[in-house]
This record gives C-alpha cells, structure tokens and sequence, in this order.
C-alpha cells in the first residue's frame, strides 16, 4: 500500500489533527504540574517527552509520505521506546503513549507488516502498564485481556483509514485517466470527421482541376488560374493530412501526464528529467509511444516501486529512457508493444534497447538521430 496523495486542504486539516492524540500524554502534564521530582530525572523525562512529540509531528507533516516500510517502522519503533521512557522516567505507568505508535504502524506500513507490528506493539502496551496496576494476578488478566483487544483495534483503525485513502486516491487517478482517454476519443474523432469531411472534398477538387488544366491545355484562358488552384487544393490536403496526423499522434506532455497518473494509480513514484527541448512532431511522436510503452510495461510487468522517465539531447540523437527498480524477469520474445514501437523507430533512423541494469531493475531506451536545427526553442 502506498502513500496516499494529499488533497490540499483536507489533508492540511488531516495532518494537523492528528497532532491533537498527543493529549493521551497527560498522565505526564500532572508530573510537571506539581514537581517534586529531582533534577536529572526530570531533565530525561522533558527530553523524552519533547522527543516523542516532535517526532511524532514530523511523521504527521511529512514522514508519512516516505516510501517503503523503514520510516514508518522506525517511527513506530522509536516512540515504543520513548513511551516506555516516558512511563518510568515519570513513575505514572499507563497504556497511554502506545496508540500514537500504534497509529503510526497501522498508518504507514502494508498491511502484512502492519499487523504484527500492531500485534507486538499492543502486547509490548499490555505488558508494561497492566503490573504496575498491582492488581491480584487474576484482576489483572482481566485487565489485560480487555485492554489488548483495544489497542489492536486501535492499530487496525490506523490501518483501515490508511485502505480508505489510498482507496480515494486510485479514485481520483482513475477518474482523471477516464477525463484523459476522453480527451483523447475526442481528438480521434475530430481527426475522423476532419479526414472525411474536408479531405475528400479537397481529393475531388484537385481531381476536377487537373481535368479542368488538361482540357484547358498548357497554354488556354485561365490555365495559370487552374493550375494555382489545383496546387492550393494539393497544399490544403497535405495540410489536413497533416493535422489529421497530428490530432492522432502522441505528444510528450500528453504521454508524461498519462505515465503519471497511470504510474501514480498503481502505487509507483515517477521522477521526470526533461532536457530534450523542441522537437519535431514524427520524433516527438516516436518519442511519446515510447513512454508509453515503457509506463504500461512497468505496471504490467516490473513490480516496482520507483521509476524514472528521462529525455536528453547529445551528439545529435535525442533519446528516453524510461526506468524502474522492479526485479528482472527471465528473458523471453519481446512482445508486441516493443515490437511495435522497434518498428517506429527505425523508420526514424532510432534504436530500441530494452536492457536490465547491474544495480538491479530495468531500462527501456529509445534514441532518435535529430538535426541540430530542430534543437532551437
């Protein structure tokens, strides 16, 4: 499970509200309050204290956005630890500085690590703060076995709000990739109409105006007007054409905002590196298939966590590479897609390579041989 994405305001007031669980530290506020305790005690337990709010504060506005496990296990890890600090450094042993990591466990890690952490951390809660009731034994497995089922609810709530989000989020990524696919239906369809309506037209036109110059003969009344209309008529086609072309072509921007929002739904980081500058529109296209291919591979294929989109320009080829850090499966027949996409290439003069990397993970490459004039803005 990942992070879910911020959604601006709410999740400004989300992340502040949390802060307000800190008030589950008030078994500790009396120990300040009415003093009495010496000097080297009191110093550990304002450090211990001021530690585990300011750590649980910045997990609040920012290290919950980490990826992987390590953070959030860390975080959970370190305010156990600074609870159970914080119960003897004071002398008030309670179940009270355990749900914040709790929450924290339950918040940012996957849900099969998630809940043995939950599972551990309750048990660790149970364990400290039910023998210092120092109730009869039996009292206090009753205490015991009606406190733990607490906490673990407690985690697992953590973790069903973490479900929720992530669960709004592919929402909102699923919803603005219908709006893209759309769009982009919108777009085939125009080309169509464009292609029939205005292409034929013109087809014909031109046919009737080379009839029209060949009855007229080279050299008869209005045969230059004719044969300006006949190379207008042409030049018109070939721009429809061209527009037509256009309209269903990929471009760079439209591919890198699909790759990620598509990257995004299926839980993966995309970091972008644009230096390719203006390019022309077949390489440009040839270029935005490639990312495409690329993203949908990744999603399909890579198991990944993180992946990298970059373009660069150098010694007059322009090239993408689209990489990921996901485990190297065995090799086998390129599929269709990068077949596909070979073939668009090469009528470019461009290559494919399609390679895993040392360090793990694998990069897709498609370079494209430009002219250097085609490199001003």
């Amino acid at each position: 499970m990942r992070p879910a994405a911020r959604f601006g305001r709410a999740a400004r007031f989300g992340e502040v509200f949390a802060l307000a669980w800190l008030v589950l530290l008030w078994p500790v506020v009396g120990v300040f309050v009415h003093g009495g305790m010496p000097a080297a005690p009191l110093a550990g337990l304002t450090a211990a204290v001021l530690l585990y709010a300011g750590l649980y504060a910045w997990f609040c506005f920012a290290g919950y956005r980490a990826a992987g496990p390590l953070v959030p296990g860390a975080t959970a890890a370190a305010l156990a630890l600074l609870g159970l600090a914080i119960n003897h450094l004071s002398g008030v042993i309670t179940a009270n500085p355990y749900p914040i990591p709790l929450m924290v466990a339950g918040f940012g890690l996957r849900p099969r690590l998630a809940v043995p952490a939950i599972a551990a951390l309750s048990v660790l809660a149970v364990a400290d703060s039910v023998p210092a009731t120092g109730l009869p034994p039996r009292e206090a497995i009753a205490v015991g076995a009606l406190l733990l089922p607490q906490l673990l609810l407690w985690g697992l709530a953590a973790l069903g709000l973490r479900s929720l989000l992530n669960i709004l989020a592919e929402l909102r990524a699923a919803r603005d990739e219908v709006r893209r696919l759309a769009a982009a239906e919108e777009r085939a369809r125009i080309a169509r109409d464009l292609h029939d309506l205005l292409g034929q037209g013109l087809s014909l036109i031109t046919l009737k105006g080379e009839l029209a110059a060949a009855r007229i003969g080279p050299d008869g009344p209005g045969a230059g007007e004719v044969r300006d209309m006949v190379a207008l008529a042409r030049d018109a086609l070939r721009q429809v054409r061209e527009a037509v072309s256009g309209y269903r072509q990929p471009t760079l921007a439209t591919e890198l905002a699909a790759a990620r929002t598509a990257l995004g739904a299926a839980g993966i980081d995309l970091d972008v590196e644009q230096a390719a500058r203006a390019l022309d529109r077949e390489t440009e296209a040839a270029l935005g298939w490639a990312i495409r291919e690329g993203a949908t591979n990744v999603i399909r294929h890579g198991r990944a966590r993180r992946c990298s989109i970059v373009m660069a320009r150098d010694d007059g080829t322009v090239r993408v590479d689209v990489t990921n850090d996901g485990p190297v499966a065995a090799a086998g027949a390129p599929g269709n897609g990068l077949r596909g996409l070979e073939e668009r290439l090469a009528r470019l003069g461009g290559r494919l390579e399609a390679t895993p990397l040392d360090r793990g993970g694998f990069r897709l490459r498609a370079s494209v041989p430009v002219a250097e004039e085609a490199a001003a803005p």
